[in-house]
């Protein structure tokens, strides 16, 4: 019997998440040669607080995500419960979404839009695929609150905006509020961008399964290039240096996945699934493995391979989260460094090197 999920009919999905509230925001980006572009987006999330990286998701049909993917930068720009009007003049197709708009530059040069509750300015991190929608996660270069406005919400096909608790004791929490005229701009938007894009499959992703995407994504790869480079070398000592090598070369590509390791894995309060489990245990018994190996044939002392692999994964995942281009040590010379570091830990004290 396979595993596939059942299929779930795009109605009863929609209407499932459209019970689900959102926020509202528009992602910018200055574009060399072409000026500013933006989005309207319900996928803003907070994704790290160390280091500072948020998320959100635009769908693959989005003409304006390319254009912001290649300057490299984004502005996401939180709109105000008052600010409807603007949220439609930016879900338009027709090329004015700037056109009587007031803005500002922010430090990447990205559009700052007059008005909003609060803006964050990001650098891409990273951008990961995701059935119909790409996950990018950005590195918050600088952010501020511009206004005491209530942001604007989305839930069940309205805009609305979050009422919070009188402070007085015993009136109860607050409550997400709505009415029929932020029903019919809904109604507008929606058509606009596509019920599917706005209203539910954009929406769908929660922080913690963000998180998991991100690590099931990058482990899948992993283990992938380990089978084809480890598998080929022929000594203890040249496995060992390929994880070494393979894994810093990948978490360069996927350089969110050392801090979701290291920061984010264990706030998946909800457990990990069974897949991430899955994929986690291989990592761990492809080098246990090897340093067994290399145990058995006397190339490493008697150490414990869990606790040899721990250490060295550990220090590997904190080098490739901290290191940047332009330092004092090239990638290649870090690389090097590190793999003599990983050796001399499971290497006999007279076989150790000098890095």
């Amino acid at each position: 019997m396979g595993n596939e999920a059942p299929a779930i009919a795009g109605d009863l999905f929609r209407n499932v998440l459209g019970h689900y509230p959102t926020g509202v925001s528009i992602v910018t980006a200055d574009v060399p040669g072409s000026g500013p572009v933006g989005m309207v987006v319900g996928t803003f999330n907070s994704l790290s607080l160390d280091p500072p990286l948020v998320s959100f998701m635009p769908a693959k049909s989005s003409t304006s995500w390319p254009k912001i993917q290649s300057s490299g930068s984004f502005c996401v720009n939180v709109l105000g419960a008052s600010q409807g009007e603007l949220s439609r003049q930016f879900s338009a197709r027709d090329g004015k979404k700037f056109e009587g708009a007031d803005w500002r530059p922010a430090p990447t040069g990205s559009p700052i839009l007059s008005g909003v509750t609060a803006w964050v300015d990001c650098t891409i991190e990273q951008v990961f695929d995701s059935g119909d929608h790409e996950i990018v996660v950005g590195r918050v270069i600088d952010l501020n609150v511009e206004s005491d406005e209530l942001p604007m919400t989305f839930l069940r096909g309205r805009f609305g905006q979050v009422h919070l608790p009188d402070p007085t004791p015993g009136n109860g929490a607050g409550a997400t509020a709505t009415d029929d005229s932020s029903a019919k701009l809904a109604e507008e938007v929606a058509e606009l961008l596509g019920l599917n894009a706005f209203e539910a499959r954009a929406w769908a992703e929660t922080r913690e399964q963000v998180i998991e995407r991100l690590l099931v994504g990058f482990l899948e790869v992993l283990l992938k290039r380990f089978d084809e480079r480890v598998d080929a070398a022929q000594t203890p000592e040249a496995q060992l240096e390929a994880l070494v090598r393979v894994s810093l070369d990948t978490l360069r590509e996927y350089a969110a996945a050392a801090i979701m390791f290291q920061s984010e894995r264990a706030s998946l309060t909800l457990g990990a699934s069974k897949q991430l489990k899955g994929l986690e245990e291989d990592f761990r018994n492809r080098w246990t493995a090897v340093i067994h190996h290399g145990k058995s044939s006397g190339a490493f002392y008697d150490a414990d391979p869990r606790m040899a692999q721990q250490f060295i994964c550990d220090s590997l995942f904190s080098i490739a989260r901290w290191f940047r281009d332009g330092g004092r040590l090239s990638r290649p010379e870090v690389e090097d460094a590190f793999t003599t570091f990983a050796l001399n830990v499971v290497r006999p004290s007279d076989l150790r090197q000098t890095p």
